[in-house]
């Protein structure tokens, strides 16, 4: 209870503004919906966020002067995004949320402070909590009253026709299912006494979420657990995992119908690619917009082009962090985010797998798959369990301050 009171008294600002960002990310479709607009107030909380951290800018700014070698990748990011709005000005509100939420949760992490990282872990507990109950009431709504305010039905969907869609807070089931997935991730990595006596039904209501909305993450999010619980075979749990990988791709990409049972043109079903006997293999809604925008983004040599008007040209969001990237400064930018995830998230696998939670490791994998499928640059949600495991440190874990964790039953110990 110390530790909590201390963050907010030693870092009010940062605590209140983080808190009032995740809350009005988390609800902002929902007000949307009831015709409430706080863009604004996002852009404004973010912003604070950001210069909150001006001790931690200082910081960086002289460590990438001793070290530039060190913090290349990460300069990159930064330089590219600012030529980014040079090439597109209109792109600038964009640009400003990533290079906010990524340079914000980066200096948080990277300066190691144990409360505040314990902070951030519960903050992201309690808003798959507010997500998880949004699901439920979903479900209610759905079954009692006649309003569609957090759920919406989808009458031409795969295989099952029409289909109810429990968005809760959200814009949709997936982005509910998103920060379920990242809270159940941190559950068990939350040092409050508090927490871990709620950890089992926690996990239990994350999970009820999660099945509910029934979405492709949850699927992949739920299989992983599974495996990686089960299995003890080192070459079969790695094994397992990237057919798991796989298929999720696969199917995200590909509809496989019988023949004469769909309408081909249709939003999930695009362009027949190839039947095996009364099979076809259709490319669906991801896939044919992966497709046309590589297409649009070769015309324009990779190099940024504006948001909007590439979007109505294509009629359809990116559904990729990579093409997202892209747009918004280009190749360098989105080669400079990748090898910097890559190198960070690489150098740590090993340890994540070997004595982390297998939740957040499993947790871990799936939103990195799901960037093939989510424009993710803009999601403070994904750039902290992304940035969280960048920047582990090996020696923290030999600090008194810091959590032990059983790779056994994946629990902390202070």
């Amino acid at each position: 209870m110390n530790k909590k009171v201390n963050i907010f008294k030693s870092r009010p600002i940062l605590v209140g503004s983080l808190t009032l960002l995740v809350l009005s990310m988390c609800s902002y479709h929902l007000l949307i919906r009831i015709g409430f607009n706080q863009s604004g107030l996002i852009a404004l909380t973010a912003l604070i966020v950001f210069l909150s951290l001006v001790k931690e800018i200082k910081e960086f700014l002289y460590d990438s002067l001793e070290a530039p070698r060190k913090y290349f990748f990460t300069l990159c990011v930064l330089f590219f995004s600012f030529t980014g709005v040079i090439f597109n000005f209109e792109n600038i509100l964009e640009i400003g949320l990533f290079i906010i939420l990524f340079f914000s949760i980066y200096l948080i992490f990277i300066n190691q402070n144990n409360d505040l990282n314990n902070f951030i872990t519960n903050l992201m507990i309690y808003s798959g909590i507010f997500m998880s109950i949004g699901v439920l009431i979903g479900l209610f709504e759905s079954m009692f009253l006649s309003s569609k305010l957090f759920y919406h039905t989808w009458d031409i969907y795969p295989y099952i026709g029409q289909r109810f869609l429990y968005s809760g807070f959200g814009a949709n089931h997936n982005f509910s299912a998103f920060i379920i997935v990242i809270a159940q991730s941190f559950l068990f990595l939350s040092t409050s006494v508090f927490m871990k006596n709620l950890r089992i039904y926690l996990t239990v209501l994350f999970l009820l979420a999660l099945l509910i909305t029934g979405t492709k993450i949850a699927v992949l999010f739920i299989s992983l657990a599974i495996c990686n619980y089960f299995l003890k075979d080192k070459f079969k749990k790695n094994l397992m995992n990237i057919i798991l990988i796989a298929l999720y791709l696969f199917a995200s990409h590909i509809v496989i119908s019988f023949h004469d049972s769909y309408e081909l043109g249709t939003t999930h079903y695009r362009e027949l690619l190839f039947s095996i006997g009364d099979l076809d293999f259709i490319l669906g809604s991801y896939g044919y917009t992966k497709v046309a925008y590589f297409i649009e983004l070769k015309n324009h040599f990779f190099l940024p082009v504006n948001v909007k008007d590439i979007a109505q040209t294509v009629n359809a969001d990116p559904h990729s962090l990579i093409y997202s990237l892209i747009i918004l400064g280009g190749f360098p930018l989105a080669f400079s985010v990748v090898v910097f995830l890559v190198k960070g998230i690489y150098k740590n696998f090993r340890l994540i797998q070997k004595n982390y939670p297998n939740y957040y490791f499993c947790g871990l994998i799936s939103i990195i798959t799901e960037t093939f499928l989510w424009d993710s640059n803009n999601s403070i949600f994904f750039w902290i369990i992304i940035l969280y495991a960048v920047t582990l440190s090996k020696n923290s874990f030999s600090s008194d301050n810091s959590p032990t964790i059983s790779a056994s039953d994946g629990t902390l110990t202070t």
